[in-house]
């Protein structure tokens, strides 16, 4: 019990002064350690004896008294009694106690003060939920089997009525480890019965108070310490009560301020089991402010759901929000191109969060090597297909050879991405030169010649080299044979033919290029 001093002043019959204090204003039903009572007197008569009679009237009227005594008198004294120790009695029921003190020497008897104190089961009269309570009784039996019901004003409490022996001295000592956080609030009766000692008129009975109880938070946990607009930061905390048992119920509001200071967002975060703690998710608009970003629980923040709110000091987390690098994926239909196809640009964009980019400026720009062909494409959002859409017709003048393609995805607010793809453009088949016939059948009968010319080469080494005594005569007749069989040749109709025809493309080739 906790100190406290309740002074009562009075005049005694010679001018002296009394004030009366006491160490606690109430205390539970049991001996010890009972409650002090001091009383003080100022200017009393010199080398005079004190005597004071101290009464006390308990619930049942029953009265008991003690009596204390100062022989050599200084200046000022103190004299004192504890009850129920100096009164020889025990306590033993539940209700309001009075107490008189009286001066009986020196005569006349005289009222020096008068006070009171409650005696109750509990070890306080008020409590937050999943606080203990400590019930103590006395007055029983030996071993005797005491109930013990807590009811509020519409159920029992969980787990009552319950019950328990009294100890050998007829004690009972008993505690409700911890009110639970979801009993309704309010006043609540507890009753002890025993089995045979009913204490009739005056049962062991008394009212508590239960409150709500304070939950704390003691940090807020993020995901990513930095993230792009459209991504998603996870919060988590753990909310604990004051008996250490975690909260697992309700919901908390976490507050989201821009880096602006301004712009605001509230979420909720309830409890998920698989990891065991509370969380909440925010995805970052695309239009947001980049900057630090500060998330945090304000006082009273988060409700349990049964009244039960924490923390008692707001949390806060810090975080870092960066514009969004937008992934691009582009495509065509085919890979090649002629004059008079129509090229189809499809461009699937992507933020970071993983959503479809769209709305936005999505443009496509065509080149050759590093020359632009033509001016940028604008693309347009096909809602149904979830893709941007554009095209390009292939004229003319479009140069050939293989374009790239590439795709520039942007915002009024600063994110952007690019990425790109290419085709080949050839010229159509109706526009492209077969190769000549008789080109074809010309080099082919030179291939014939020169092959014929070869193999006579040939025969005429092997015949002098078997032949190395041979005249000069004979040799000079094989040649000849020789020139004769490649003259036969150049007399060929068809031959010539074909030389006439090469004479002609020859005259012409120039007058094609000049009308290109």
């Amino acid at each position: 019990m906790s100190i406290a001093s309740f002074p009562i002043h009075a005049s005694g019959p010679f001018g002296e002064t009394y004030s009366l204090s006491q160490n606690a204003s109430r205390i539970q039903e049991t001996n010890s350690p009972g409650i002090t009572f001091v009383l003080n007197v100022t200017t009393p008569l010199p080398s005079t004896t004190y005597q004071f009679s101290w009464t006390v009237k308990d619930p049942s009227g029953a009265v008991t008294t003690a009596t204390t005594t100062v022989n050599t008198v200084p200046a000022n004294f103190l004299t004192s009694v504890t009850y129920p120790t100096d009164f020889n009695t025990n306590v033993t029921y539940v209700g309001k106690y009075n107490i008189t003190v009286s001066q009986t020497t020196p005569p006349p008897t005289t009222q020096a003060a008068t006070s009171l104190f409650q005696v109750g089961l509990t070890d306080s009269l008020e409590y937050q939920r999943t606080q203990s309570i400590s019930l103590i009784a006395q007055g029983y039996k030996n071993n005797e089997n005491i109930t013990i019901a807590i009811r509020s004003a519409t159920s029992n409490a969980p787990g009552f009525p319950t019950s328990k022996l009294a100890n050998s001295l007829g004690v009972l000592s008993y505690t409700w480890t911890s009110i639970p956080p979801s009993v309704p609030l309010g006043n609540y009766t507890v009753t002890l019965t025993g089995s045979t000692t009913p204490k009739t008129g005056f049962p062991d009975t008394q009212t508590f108070l239960v409150d709500p109880t304070n939950v704390t938070i003691t940090q807020l946990v993020i995901g990513q310490n930095s993230l792009q607009r459209s991504e998603t930061e996870t919060f988590r905390f753990t909310a604990t009560y004051p008996n250490a048992a975690q909260a697992r119920t309700g919901s908390a509001t976490i507050r989201i301020i821009e880096a602006n200071g301004v712009t605001e967002h509230d979420i909720s975060a309830t409890y998920k089991t698989p990891v065991g703690q509370f969380q909440g998710i925010f995805q970052i608009p695309l239009s947001s402010d980049t900057g630090v970003w500060v998330a945090s629980i304000d006082v009273g923040g988060y409700n349990d759901g049964y009244g039960n709110i924490g923390p008692s000091s707001s949390v806060y987390r810090g975080f870092a929000v960066s514009s969004a690098s937008l992934t691009v994926a582009a495509s065509t239909p085919n890979s090649s191109y002629t004059t008079g196809s129509i090229v189809v640009v499809n461009a699937i964009v992507v933020t970071p969060g993983g959503d479809n980019f769209t709305s936005g400026i999505v443009t496509a720009t065509a080149r050759d090597s590093s020359v632009q062909i033509g001016s940028p494409l604008q693309l347009f959002y096909d809602q149904t297909h979830g893709k941007w859409v554009g095209s390009y017709t292939v004229n003319s003048t479009s140069p050939r050879g293989s374009w790239i393609i590439q795709i520039n995805a942007t915002d009024s607010y600063g994110n952007s991405g690019y990425g790109s793809t290419s085709i080949l453009v050839t010229l159509p088949p109706s526009q492209q030169q077969p190769p000549s016939p008789t080109s074809s059948a010309f080099n082919y009968l030179w291939i014939v010649v020169i092959v014929l010319v070869a193999a006579l080469a040939v025969l005429a080494s092997f015949i002098v080299y078997r032949r190395g005594r041979m005249t000069r005569r004979v040799l000079k007749v094989d040649l000849e044979a020789i020139h004769a069989e490649a003259a036969k040749v150049e007399n060929n109709e068809f031959f010539k033919s074909v030389q006439e025809q090469l004479k002609e493309q020859r005259k012409d080739s120039p007058k094609d290029s000049q009308s290109k």
